[in-house]
């Protein structure tokens, strides 16, 4: 599906919620770089899709003051191929295989596509020094209820349903030390949470309950999480 290049048919597939996921992992990652804590030079978005977060983290990133010497994409499926942008490189293959040492890794709604995604996560580790996640949690109350796993499985094509503490202990288990992480808190204003009829008429309570506790939200309805991690080496 990815390397073939159906499920990018459309290169610019899921660029509408782009900007909300950006604000959110830049909220979380701008502290450190504040405390100045890490060097960031160099940024790959391994799975980099249409290319919207490394686009928009990467000009947040300079505009805080963070000089950035090599911004690359990476992504298996062929339409990255024709994606352009003055000083981004975009990179058709495996990072695991072909990328290069990166200051800062994001994996943007990726890893749930993959078949072993500890070992996925500890492979692509390898080559970083912080690594920036965003990951839908799909392990909730609204999908369990309707079944939606094997629609899921399917389109999106995800492989692995996840909760808050699932996605933690995952990413621990690949080896990584998580020094931060929160829900998404931005993406309720998303375009993909605001599609459907049923989805408007939801959407005030939802910002209420998102406010009140996102947790709960996220056990009931979905959400997705942001964790920022330290590669130990």
């Amino acid at each position: 599906m990815y390397k073939e290049g159906t499920y990018f048919s459309d290169n610019q597939r899921h660029l509408e919620d782009s900007e909300f996921k950006v604000k959110a992992i830049f909220r979380l990652l701008s502290p450190f770089l504040r405390r100045q804590e890490y060097s960031i030079k160099s940024y790959s978005d391994v799975g980099c899709g249409a290319g919207g977060v490394l686009l928009g983290l990467s000009k947040k990133l300079c505009e805080s003051g963070v000089k950035l010497e090599c911004v690359s994409g990476y992504d298996v499926s062929p339409h990255v191929i024709q994606l352009q942008a003055d000083g981004v490189s975009f990179i058709h293959g495996d990072f695991v295989e072909i990328g290069k040492d990166s200051d800062l890794i994001t994996l943007t709604d990726v890893f749930e596509h993959v078949p072993d995604p500890v070992n996925f996560i500890k492979n692509v580790s390898q080559k970083g020094n912080i690594l920036a996640f965003h990951i839908p949690l799909d392990d909730c109350l609204s999908v369990n209820i309707r079944n939606l796993q094997r629609e899921k499985i399917q389109n999106p094509g995800h492989l692995t349903f996840l909760d808050l503490t699932s996605a933690l202990n995952m990413i621990t288990a690949a080896g990584l030390q998580i020094l931060d992480y929160d829900f998404s808190l931005e993406t309720i204003s998303a375009p993909s949470n605001n599609y459907t009829l049923l989805q408007k008429l939801f959407f005030p309570l939802k910002r209420v309950l998102v406010a009140l506790n996102p947790w709960i939200y996220s056990k009931i309805f979905g959400f997705s999480l942001v964790v920022i991690a330290k590669v130990n080496k």
